[in-house]
C-alpha cells in the first residue's frame, strides 16, 4: 500500500516539472491552478516576445529581397 502511494505522489510532483520552450532549462510549475506557463523567467517570455516580433517582421519582408542571416 505504501509504494502505491509514494507512485502516485511522485507522479503529481513529475507533472509540475516543465521545461521552458525558449531555453530549455526545466522548471518547477508555481501553481497547479491556471494554464501552465511556458518559460522559466521573465527573461525568457521577454526574450521569446522579441524574438517573435523579430520573425514575423522577417516572414512579411518581400521575397525579392536578401534576408540578414
Amino acid at each position: 500500500m505504501p509504494v502505491s502511494i509514494r507512485t502516485a505522489n511522485t507522479t503529481h510532483t513529475a507533472t509540475r516539472q516543465l521545461h521552458c520552450a525558449c531555453c530549455g532549462r526545466p522548471f518547477v510549475r508555481p501553481s497547479t491552478r491556471g494554464p501552465a506557463p511556458l518559460y522559466c523567467s521573465v527573461d525568457c517570455q521577454k526574450q521569446m516576445r522579441v524574438r517573435t516580433r523579430v520573425w514575423s517582421r522577417r516572414e512579411d519582408a518581400p521575397s525579392g529581397l536578401p534576408r540578414a542571416s
